[in-house]
């Protein structure tokens, strides 16, 4: 590996945060939290799966020190709302899908700039996961 350019940390935490972070950007935290906080909330029997990889997936990862923080919140949201929803607690799911939604966000966007910075690109400002924003 060339380290005369930017982006030259070690491969292995650089492959295994974007594999997490492309794993938790496909998941729908967005909209699983929408369905779950709005008017009649739904709870669909594959979420609490989808979490849970998720879940893993963030845990097995060695983050950088200054995202670490940002990793384990996601991971306690996701393990308290998979909880909820292995349960199928219906008038329990609001609070913990809300808090799963922002640790995501918080997760996702840190990540993203860490590796863009990696690379020596400017990460720009907004979010990175697949154009979603507020």
């Amino acid at each position: 590996m060339d380290r005369s350019r930017p982006g030259t940390e070690t491969p292995r935490p650089v492959a295994e945060g974007l594999a997490a972070l492309t794993h938790i950007d496909t998941v729908g935290f967005h909209g699983i939290a929408t369905k779950l906080t709005g008017a009649e909330p739904t709870i669909d029997r594959n979420w609490a799966a989808l979490i849970r990889n998720a879940h893993i997936a963030v845990a097995v990862t060695v983050w950088p020190e200054d995202i670490r923080p940002a990793a384990d919140r996601f991971t306690t949201a996701a393990a308290l709302l998979v909880t909820v929803l292995e349960q199928r607690d219906i008038n329990a799911v609001a609070d913990p899908a809300k808090e799963l939604h922002i640790a995501y966000h918080a997760l996702s966007d840190a990540g993203w700039s860490h590796l863009a910075s990696t690379a020596g690109i400017s990460s720009g400002s907004g979010h990175h996961d697949a154009g979603h924003s507020h």
